[in-house]
């Protein structure tokens, strides 16, 4: 069958396939198409790894960061646009991944941009980190809080790392790095807190108990939001600033929460 109607056939094809792979084809019509490709081992591992990823799971397609038309299954016009992370234009190349990160994380951009470390990348030093230096690509993810954090910047920053010009020397670099992923282990342990609180405030039956409640959970996911741009920024002391005033607010909400005797 040639024109349309082979192209609505293999469309349809591509969609049955998707389906029985598991791939939400409401979501990402990318991820429809390839999955209906003979795929070798690797790029099997790269589609499982974005349907499973945060961002599959929140609706970003493949072309909201790789460009592409997905309104159609013909490879050309889909592929049109689309360059390889190689390629210095690419919005997935190493030195433009903020700004394409930036683009829905547009507070932690913001932040990062306030770094050294966006200095480096400014002038496209080797060693330079960028987005997916610390959270990796397709499953995109925070560090983990048990040496995550630390592990992954001594990899440029610690004793046996071999750039000269990023280093933090001895001791001091070393609790630094510690300090960090104490704030980043706090940050998570207050960010279950967090949720808890903003939990019961959702059951509260009365309108204004309710109303003042929610003012204080307000102020706390500012202090969040303040405590996770500080973090982008390795701004380690308006990072525990932040934190301090989160841990206090939750605490008082929790008081004020607290069925009276």
């Amino acid at each position: 069958m040639n024109g349309t109607g082979g192209i609505l056939k293999r469309a349809g094809a591509i969609l049955a396939v998707a389906a029985l792979a598991g791939v939400a084809s409401a979501q990402d019509p990318c991820i429809d198409c390839h999955a209906a490709q003979e795929l070798d081992e690797v790029a099997q591992v790269h589609l499982r790894q974005f349907r499973d990823s945060a961002h599959a799971s929140a609706g970003v397609s493949c072309a909201d960061c790789h460009g592409g038309n997905t309104s159609t299954f013909v490879e050309l016009r889909a592929h049109k646009g689309v360059l390889n992370s190689a390629h210095g234009d690419s919005p997935t190349n190493h030195w433009n991944l903020p700004r394409t990160c930036g683009r829905c994380h547009d507070a932690e951009y913001g932040a990062l941009q306030q770094s050294a470390h966006y200095a480096l990348l400014e002038r496209q030093v080797r060693a330079a980190p960028t987005c997916t230096t610390c959270h990796g690509s397709l499953a995109a993810q925070s560090l983990g809080v048990e040496g995550g954090l630390q592990a992954q910047c001594n990899r440029c920053h610690g004793p046996d790392a071999d750039h000269e010009e990023v280093g933090i020397p001895g001791e001091a670099g070393q609790e630094a790095l510690a300090r960090g992923g104490r704030n980043l282990a706090r940050l998570r342990a207050l960010g279950q807190e967090r949720a808890e609180v903003s939990r019961a405030v959702l059951r509260l039956r009365d309108p204004s108990k309710r109303h003042e409640a929610a003012d204080a959970l307000f102020a706390i996911n500012g202090s969040w939001d303040e405590a996770i741009e500080a973090g982008h920024a390795f701004h380690w002391s308006d990072w525990e600033s932040a934190l301090d005033t989160m841990a206090g607010a939750i605490a008082e909400l929790r008081s004020a929460l607290a069925p009276r005797r």
